[in-house]
């Protein structure tokens, strides 16, 4: 039983991981869907899983590890992957299905591709821009045909959420070329976030976004900390995954997201999709199978991974 559970405790830490970032999706629109403004809930979010992330890193070293000398790449990733992705996807999450924008959120790794390829960091690869056509193709699927989303609306906020992708894959290119040795992905999302909530608060308090949780807690506060449960324990178990199995088995975390993303909203929302949809969905996973890289290249941190150059192994 023993052997048979060491055989396989890496597919379940993967499924485990896939399937509980997929849900944040949800939870995420569960959030929104109370009303309470953007801001204030991407401000609560960030300083939870900050904290979090902060007590998991200090419990494990004794010390946090971030020095002044980190604090221009922490801000500038905080900017790409923190606060305006973080931003479009909230709201986007009041407009569009979450399976929708898991789908869509499938297109980071490939707009990471993308990027490293016009900047010259990736060399051509008939596959791998294969995987970027396949990516472009499914988005064309979802905003195109007038049965793919429920009105115009939607249409803007999955054309919009795509911006939130290139800020993603920008942030992977900063971190891939400019993170010092010495911090590692985790100490490197604790100042993302902090920073992040940081720089959240004020903005909160000038446009009146700002709000306290509520005891005993109700839809929100529940959302709100499991949204920063999930983002701590799922990143930890995603540099675990790195660091004992490989980046390139980590980086399979990827597909579970998208499929749970779609299903949990069909399981909390009774989403229904159309046979459009599908059809971009499993455009997508296929555009992510050829985009991902097969040699042992480690992914940067954020989700979803993108795989394109070599990662600095994790030191925390």
């Amino acid at each position: 039983m023993i052997s048979i559970f060491k055989r396989f405790w890496p597919w379940i830490v993967l499924a485990v991981t896939g399937t509980a970032w997929g849900l944040t999706f949800s939870v995420t629109k569960m959030a929104t869907d109370t009303g309470a403004a953007v801001i204030g809930i991407a401000f609560w979010q960030t300083l939870l899983s900050g904290i979090m992330l902060m007590i998991y890193a200090y419990i494990r070293n004794g010390h946090i590890g971030i020095k002044w000398r980190h604090l221009p790449l922490i801000a500038v990733v905080s900017l790409t992957g923190v606060l305006v992705p973080g931003l479009i996807f909230y709201e986007a999450t009041r407009h569009v299905q979450p399976g929708i924008l898991a789908i869509a959120d499938t297109l980071v790794p490939m707009m990471t591709f993308a990027l490293a390829l016009f900047i010259g960091l990736e060399k051509s690869s008939i596959k791998r821009l294969a995987g970027l056509i396949a990516g472009i193709t499914g988005i064309l699927l979802l905003v195109l045909p007038d049965s793919s989303l429920p009105d115009q609306a939607a249409t803007f906020w999955v054309l919009i959420s795509c911006l939130g992708a290139t800020c993603y894959a920008v942030e992977n290119l900063i971190i891939d070329a400019y993170q010092p040795a010495d911090l590692g992905p985790i100490r490197l999302s604790v100042g993302m976030n902090i920073f992040a909530a940081c720089i959240l608060f004020p903005v909160a308090l000038m446009t009146d976004h700002f709000f306290i949780p509520q005891f005993p807690f109700g839809v929100l506060e529940w959302s709100l900390l499991s949204i920063a449960l999930i983002s701590a324990i799922g990143y930890s178990s995603f540099v675990f995954l790195i660091v004992t199995t490989g980046p390139v088995f980590a980086s399979q975390v990827g597909f579970m997201v998208t499929i749970t993303g779609v299903l949990w909203g069909v399981i909390i929302f009774q989403d229904e999709y159309s046979g459009t949809v599908w059809l971009a969905l499993i455009i997508m996973m296929a555009g992510l199978a050829l985009v991902t890289p097969r040699k042992d290249k480690t992914p940067a941190p954020p989700l979803p991974p993108s795989g394109v150059k070599p990662f600095p192994s994790p030191k925390e």
